[in-house]
């Protein structure tokens, strides 16, 4: 049955979806072409959150673990490198240990090979489904490419490290053209000198403005029936079975099904609701180059150096690194200006005239792995939160499946990995 077919069933339940981000808008979205009727609420307007700043990369060749066995070696180093592609501020270090010692747990072989393995069966199909998610509107209104996503290696030391990374994706599935330094300049006509090859993930695009992305995502919500409401979360009442309210600064608002999907704020209001997860943030930036001069024509993702370079309507933007440090210290923008530092070792020509700074909070599970699961308390209750560096590229899977729940439909993945209560 297709989600139209669906939205003509009499099932009219009343959902309520906390966070206004590209995955709450995906769930938002996936429900009412359900035929559920949706409320959104969030205290910043669509896809003006984390959402805004992301690299835009719908990574299908990203089946891999942010942990890998040995990492805990490298932590001494996190905390003398302020600069470093992975940082922890000495203050938050206290409050993020617990969170660092399940991240490390994660790292054995074995944990590594079925993370990889649940990534790959919710990341590979990911851009699909922004495909049927959006199959309603005209294909030239949609901004999504899908010109592929070209690993970068710039020496011959970072292709031989992503030989491991590229077997796997290879054995998942991954689809990928291994490319030597003439074929990159090709691809890439801008690029310096310094060039030993690349891997071009060609089943990835990005989208040219993450925030038209989730802007068009919540007309057609608003279009069809759907209701925002501009308010911070504050809390809920809860009945005999579940919650029956939401607490917010603008006023109570009644609820029935409930999704909880606000990133790196999830983790009071799913504590609340039934589940303590050990959810935290990465601290990531971006640099906007309106009008950087040189030619990029996909995006691509420099593992060795920690960052994104993706060309979108409005310039090129330079996106990635790590930084732990908790959700109320002020930025770092000096980690901005590393990217552009970085950048421009890539691409001499560059110019950063009239370049824009941005820091945001990607909520992290120390597994690499979203929650996406119904609250072991409360069975009208369900989260969607945690996707990390995924959450573009995760969001309409993620919609899906959330709607799956919802209505007790047989879901194509098995969501047994992504479930609140595995930790």
């Amino acid at each position: 049955m297709t989600d139209r077919q669906q939205a003509e069933s009499p099932d009219r339940r009343n959902v309520t979806v906390i966070g206004a981000g590209i995955v709450g808008l995906c769930c938002a979205r996936a429900l009412q072409r359900r035929g559920c009727s949706v409320t959104v609420i969030d205290r910043d307007e669509p896809g003006r959150g984390t959402s805004f700043g992301n690299a835009g990369i719908f990574a299908t060749g990203s089946v891999l673990p942010e942990g890998k066995p040995g990492l805990w070696k490298r932590v001494p180093g996190m905390l003398l490198d302020p600069m470093g592609p992975l940082t922890i501020r000495y203050s938050y270090l206290p409050r993020l240990t617990p969170w660092m010692l399940r991240f490390i747990a994660n790292t054995t072989p074995r944990r590594v090979e079925e993370i990889s393995q649940a990534l790959s069966t919710i990341v590979q199909p990911g851009l699909r489904h922004y495909t049927e998610l959006l199959d309603d509107v005209p294909a030239d209104q949609v901004p999504i490419r899908r010109q592929g996503c070209l690993y970068l290696y710039p020496n011959a030391a970072d292709a031989a490290a992503a030989k491991a990374d590229n077997a796997t994706r290879q054995r998942r599935g991954v689809a990928l053209e291994m490319l030597g330094p003439d074929e990159v300049r090709q691809l890439v006509p801008a690029i310096g000198p310094d060039m030993a090859g690349g891997a071009l993930a060609t089943a990835s695009g990005h989208t040219t403005s993450p925030l038209a992305l989730s802007q068009l995502l919540a007309a057609r919500i608003a279009a069809d029936g759907g209701t925002f409401i501009r308010a911070k979360v504050t809390g809920f009442a809860i009945g005999e079975s579940g919650p029956t309210h939401v607490h917010t600064d603008q006023g109570d608002f009644l609820v029935e099904d409930l999704v909880i999907a606000a990133g790196a704020f999830s983790k009071p209001l799913a504590k609340a609701l039934g589940n303590t997860v050990p959810l935290d943030t990465e601290r990531g930036y971006h640099v906007m180059l309106p009008a950087p001069e040189v030619d990029v024509r996909v995006p691509m993702l420099v593992s060795s150096l920690g960052f994104g370079i993706t060309p979108m309507s409005d310039g090129l933007r330079l996106a990635g690194t790590v930084e732990f440090g908790g959700l109320t210290a002020p930025p770092n923008y000096a980690r901005a200006d590393a990217l552009l530092t970085k950048a421009k070792r890539l691409f001499p020509d560059l110019k950063d005239s009239g370049a824009e700074r941005w820091m945001g909070h990607r909520p992290s599970m120390p597994d690499s792995l979203p929650v996406i699961s119904r609250s072991s308390r409360f069975p009208r209750v369900f989260f969607a939160f945690g996707h990390g560096h995924l959450g573009l590229s995760l969001g309409a899977v993620t919609g899906r499946l959330i709607a799956d729940l919802v209505q007790d439909r047989g879901a194509e993945i098995d969501t047994t990995p992504f479930r609140a209560d595995r930790f």
